[in-house]
């Protein structure tokens, strides 16, 4: 799962150009190859934080993020991408001409989803979002947790109100899979590491490769970016802990990644998003069915395939959903009901994912509905429902079935799935 956000480094790069009106301080603040320069003698209402900002930053802090994020191999989530359309959206009204960017590259019409961001960020400063985004302020609480994170601590604990439906998801997955899971933690992130100084300049310092009084610096203006908005409560506000992911070690070299265990984070952001749309019932858990199944494809090394760029992602990520709702209608797993998770699921996956040629590309509504179909018709029409699938078997009838999953007609219903069992069409 090592899917990176450059295309969301270089959209804050040229909203900052565009902000600050003149590129005159720092070789950072430059325009992107094949953006235009904004206009000689220009200025923005926020040179002044962007210089400082940009003085504080590394003149190659675009590259050292890519490298961080290639070093945690931690993937955007849907709702990271729906909070910059949001942002890149609103900053849009200011100067456009100058950005080698097209606004929307980042939405493909209005979801559910939009419209939860839109409201959490109605009272937050548009301008104070994007300098935490700048300074890499949205990741920190996930890298905090990779970092620092263990199980059980007072500082990442998982999200109020859920721990006990995640605590049972969780043991009920790392148990019905056949491979390797009871090293995985479980945990939460946490959002007001940004106003702890201790804590997030020790994540800076990894993230960025600085010493630690640059680190201490850096993580100052942060602390004082997200305390001066009061609509971020300090930290607390959703949008720092809108996401969850599986974390892996495998196949790292750098020593501070590749020495921690694998995890499942999970943000509070993400919980109430869930329940803002309705979804916390069935929702939450099919995160976590689909966060393991990831687990799954790890320690199975499914993660290699012929395909390459978005399609390889697309795959990943629906054999995941496919894996997620088997081991949640199966028996011995959780043991939904298969119609009423399918529904949920259909409403979960409607909050959107349009980003179809980005590299993070988790497949569209439609193909995540049908991929979790498929997998709820294999329990149901197994030759032996009480046994669990060994996961490689799983893997192969998946890939099998992946030509038609994706295709626009795809069946999205357990029964249809089942006239293609009984026609032979599809194995069991």
């Amino acid at each position: 799962m090592k899917i990176t956000r450059a295309y969301a480094c270089t959209a804050v790069t040229a909203l900052a150009v565009s902000l600050s009106g003149a590129a005159t301080t720092s070789a950072t603040a430059s325009p992107a190859p094949g953006q235009s320069a904004p206009a000689a003698g220009s200025t923005g209402p926020d040179q002044a934080a962007l210089k400082r900002i940009l003085d504080k930053l590394p003149d190659d802090w675009q590259q050292r993020r890519q490298d961080a994020m290639e070093r945690a191999g931690i993937e955007e989530s849907p709702f990271q991408r729906a909070v910059m359309s949001h942002l890149t959206q609103r900053l849009s009204k200011r100067q456009l001409n100058t950005l080698g960017i097209d606004p929307g590259d980042y939405e493909c019409g209005e979801t559910q989803l939009d419209a939860y961001i839109d409201s959490t960020l109605e009272d937050v400063d548009e301008t104070t979002l994007l300098l935490l985004s700048m300074y890499g302020a949205l990741d920190i609480p996930a890298y905090d947790a990779i970092l620092h994170g263990t199980q059980g601590d007072a500082q990442h604990p998982l999200p109020s109100g859920s721990e006990q439906a995640l605590t049972t998801t969780f043991n009920a997955a790392s148990r019905f899979w056949d491979v390797r899971l009871n090293n995985v933690q479980l945990m939460g992130m946490d959002g007001e590491v940004l106003t702890d100084l201790n804590r997030s300049a020790s994540t800076i310092e990894w993230m960025y490769d600085l010493g630690p009084a640059d680190a201490v610096l850096m993580a100052e203006e942060i602390k004082e970016l997200v305390e001066q908005d009061p609509a971020l409560k300090d930290g607390a506000h959703p949008i720092f802990t809108m996401n969850a992911f599986a974390f892996s070690p495998e196949g790292e070299s750098d020593p501070d990644i590749a020495n921690q265990p694998p995890k499942m984070i999970f943000g509070s952001g993400i919980i109430d998003a869930m329940k803002a749309l309705d979804l916390n019932k069935v929702g939450t858990k099919s995160i976590l069915g689909h966060e393991m199944a990831h687990h799954v494809q790890y320690q199975d090394d499914l993660f290699d395939s012929p395909l390459t760029g978005p399609e390889a992602t697309r795959r990943t990520e629906l054999m995941a959903d496919a894996f997620g709702t088997y081991f949640l209608v199966h028996k011995k797993g959780m043991g939904f009901n298969p119609t009423q998770t399918l529904k949920t699921e259909k409403a979960f996956y409607n909050v959107g994912d349009c980003s179809f040629d980005s590299d993070g590309h988790h497949g569209t509504p439609n193909q995540r509905q049908a991929a979790s179909a498929w997998g709820a018709a294999t329990v149901a029409y197994a030759d032996n429902p009480m046994r669990a699938l060994p996961s490689l078997t799983l893997a192969e009838r998946f890939d099998d079935a992946l030509p038609l999953i994706v295709k626009p007609d795809a069946p999205e219903t357990v029964n249809e799935y089942r006239s293609l069992i009984q026609k032979q069409e599809l194995v069991r």
